[in-house]
Order: C-alpha cells, then structure tokens, then sequence
C-alpha cells in the first residue's frame, strides 16, 4: 500500500492554509449514479418526453394508411384505424402529459398526507417525490477497513472499502465509480476494483476538479443489469493533522449494511457514530441504518 507524501514540519503557515483549504475547497457530492451518463440519460429522457416521440409517430402512420392504403382499399375499418391513430397521436403529445404530471402531483399529495397525517408544502413533497423517483441504484454490504498511523505531525488512514451496488429497476442502469477528496485531505488513491470487470480499474488516479484544488477519481459508467448487482472495492489513503482530531466520510447513495473497522496506534483513543449492534473494540456495526446522500460517519480521535 502506498503511503502519502508528507511535509518533514508543519508550521502556522501551514495549518492556516489547511483550514483555509478546507473551507474554500468544498464542492458537492455529486451523486454515483452521474445523470450526465448516456444510458441512465436516454430512460430519464424517454420517460419524460416518450409521448413527443410516439405522437407523431402514430400520425404519420395515420397520414401513409389515409393517403396510400384507404384509396386502394375502401375499407371502413381502414378509415377509422387512420382516426384513431390520428386521435391517438394528439392525444399524446397533449393531454397524456399534463394528466400524468398532474396525477403525480396529486398522488405525491394524498400518500404524504395519509403517511404523515398532516399535508406537506409542495416543494417539500416534490424534493421528496424527486429523491424516491430518482434513486435508482443503492449500496449495501459495505465493508470498511480503516488503518491510522501517526506520521510526524499528521494521522493518515489507510483505507479499503468494499461493497455491493444494487440495481432493483426492471431495466439495467449505470453506476459511475465516484470519489471526490478536498485539497486538504492530501488524498492517495491506490485502487478501484470492479468484480464484474477485474480490468476495470487499471490506472486509476486522481485528478483535479474545478479551481479551488479539489481532487476525484470518475470511472466510466458500468451497467448493473437488472434486478442484479455488483461488487466493488476502493483502496485511497487520506491525511490529516493529527491536532485536528476528526474525519466525516460522507456517503453519496442510499446505503445500508454498513460495517466499519479502525486499527489505530495504542497511544490513540479512537471514537466513531455509535454502534447499532455490540461490537469488539476497534468495531462499529450499523446493519439496520439508512444512510441517506449526504449523511456520514463520524470519526474522531485524540492521544492519549
């Protein structure tokens, strides 16, 4: 495992250029499963202007069956098959979408108000409705094994995080590898492994993000088929001062099963989110936890 790079001294200069980069060099996580990604683009494209596409469609069939087939034929039934795909074709590029987007939101409406008993502002249940619509993926069976060493006057952690991504959609969706580090973090990566695809991972590295020194590792979208998964493992170290005494990896996709392991010197108390189920010392077990996009574990430490 490679270490990280560190400086022999850490002056005043420095740690204010640390915090500085901390608060400067925040960027968003973006999601795993990136919108930009062609496949996961076309389902999310189709769904929401499939009837622009099929409308027209439909007409022109209408138009080929009025002009070519009703002359040669004289059939009734040919007549009205060319009215009713001409109806068709109309009513879907006009009526079909204002009915769906407004049974959504009154259907958004009544269950938030039967869940909860009482009603919900409407951005609220939009943002809500967008959250469950727009998960399609999630992690689960993550395994998390963290070794810290003091290194002059810093803490790295080397870490190794495996886990399973799930895909419960009927049809099969991307999942883009993301990791995303501030400056500060003086991130390492060693390894990205997809198990569905052992050469998937070959010369991964990290690369700078935006102006303010962000560094992250995107790999290229890898199709989860459908009602399936895959498993996947990480392997970075990252470095703080060891003053600063706590670190909060955050998760960037609903996950569940979460199992965290922290090997650290024995001069070292080491704390983490409290334990769901009772664990070794040096464990931390969450296997009924939801964690949600943005939420994260707490990690924090001091010598002893």
């Amino acid at each position: 495992m490679r270490t990280c790079h560190l400086p022999d001294s850490y002056s005043d200069s420095d740690w204010n250029q640390f915090l500085l980069g901390q608060v400067l060099s925040y960027h968003p996580p973006d999601a795993e499963d990136d919108p930009k990604m062609s496949r996961n683009d076309w389902w999310k494209w189709w769904e929401k202007y499939g009837w622009y596409v099929l409308g027209p469609i439909f007409m022109a069939i209408a138009f080929v069956i009025g002009k070519y087939l009703e002359s040669q034929f004289h059939s009734q039934v040919i007549t009205e098959l060319a009215i009713a795909l001409w109806i068709a074709g109309i009513l879907m590029m006009t009526v079909d979408p204002f009915i769906k987007r407004l049974a959504n939101r009154e259907a958004t409406r009544d269950i938030f108000h039967h869940m909860m008993g009482f009603d919900l502002p409407l951005p609220i249940r939009e943002r809500i409705q967008e959250m469950v619509l727009d998960t399609k993926l999630y992690r689960e069976n993550v395994v998390m094994r963290v070794e810290m060493k003091e290194k002059d006057k810093f803490t790295v952690f080397h870490v190794e995080m495996d886990f399973t991504i799930r895909n419960p959609n009927n049809k099969s969706w991307c999942f883009t590898p993301l990791l995303q580090f501030e400056n500060g973090e003086r991130a390492e990566l060693v390894k990205v492994i997809c198990f569905g695809n052992l050469d998937y991972g070959i010369g991964a590295t990290l690369k700078p993000v935006g102006n303010l020194g962000a560094m992250e590792f995107k790999g290229k979208p890898f199709p989860i088929p459908a009602n399936s998964c895959t498993k996947f493992k990480y392997e970075y170290s990252v470095a703080f001062p060891t003053e600063l005494g706590f670190w909060q990896p955050s998760f960037t996709l609903p996950t569940t099963g979460v199992s965290l392991t922290i090997k650290y010197p024995e001069h070292f108390e080491v704390k983490a989110t409290d334990s769901q189920e009772q664990a070794p010392e040096g464990e931390w077990r969450y296997p009924k936890k939801l964690w949600m996009q943005g939420e994260h574990l707490d990690i924090v430490w001091k010598k002893a």
